[in-house]
């Protein structure tokens, strides 16, 4: 197999955001023409088990062809622990999880859309699997949002910053016990994201910091643009 040389803003890192764009309209405006009601509990199982099944199907593709690596390619990334647990929320719709995928997904998978880290893409297919899991999960968050009424609040901020370092504590213990780079903690990413300031660990901090500072205009977009919660 001819090794791929990913591209930011090529022509198919274009052709790929405009895809999820016209996905996006298509199923968050149109639903109802598409034949899926705004309250199917149907097509919350079909998105749960979609998303589920690309992470776990871009690992048997990884294993076909040699490319899978414990160290690199178990869902450890926090993207990709996103997806299990937007999976989980599309079903339970439990507010605690509903504020950790908001950050996880506006914050850090729209991030990941824009500005991928090529490393990760030995073959083409991997450049197309990413896309598509960061996009499910900005998706299902959308979904809820825009179907069900699910908002983020400021007074949660705290709360997912403080698990997602908690989460980031585990997985640092983890990276040092089996020479990994999940979450890129050790190891700044081939990105040209400009959230990715200095060297290690100054590259985390700053991650942490702006982050903050996009989840807090997030919810401000969110409380401006979208309806009251329901109390």
């Amino acid at each position: 197999m001819q090794p791929y040389t990913f591209q930011v803003f090529g022509i198919e890192h274009i052709i790929s955001i405009i895809a999820i764009i016209f996905v996006f309209v298509a199923f968050l405006k149109f639903n109802k023409d598409l034949g899926i009601k705004d309250d199917s509990r149907s097509f919350l199982i079909v998105l749960a088990f979609f998303m589920i099944s690309l992470d776990l199907s871009e690992d048997l593709v990884r294993v076909f062809t040699g490319f899978y690596s414990f160290r690199k390619d178990l869902p450890l990334q926090l993207c990709s622990i996103g997806v299990y647990l937007a999976a989980h929320t599309l079903l339970s719709r439990k507010q605690v999880f509903f504020d950790l995928i908001f950050y996880w997904g506006f914050v850090g998978a729209s991030n990941a859309i824009l500005t991928p880290d090529g490393d990760l893409f030995e073959l083409r297919i991997f450049f197309f699997y990413s896309q598509a899991y960061h996009a499910a999960l900005i998706f299902a968050v959308l979904w809820l949002m825009i179907k069900y009424d699910m908002r983020m609040r400021y007074n949660s901020i705290l709360k997912v910053v403080i698990s997602t370092n908690v989460i980031v504590g585990l997985l640092s213990i983890l990276n040092y016990i089996i020479d990994s780079n999940y979450m890129f903690l050790r190891q700044i990413p081939n990105s040209v994201s400009p959230f990715l300031m200095g060297e290690w660990p100054i590259y985390i901090i700053m991650v942490q910091v702006i982050s903050i500072i996009l989840v807090v205009l997030f919810i401000t977009i969110q409380n401006i643009f979208m309806r009251p919660i329901k109390l």
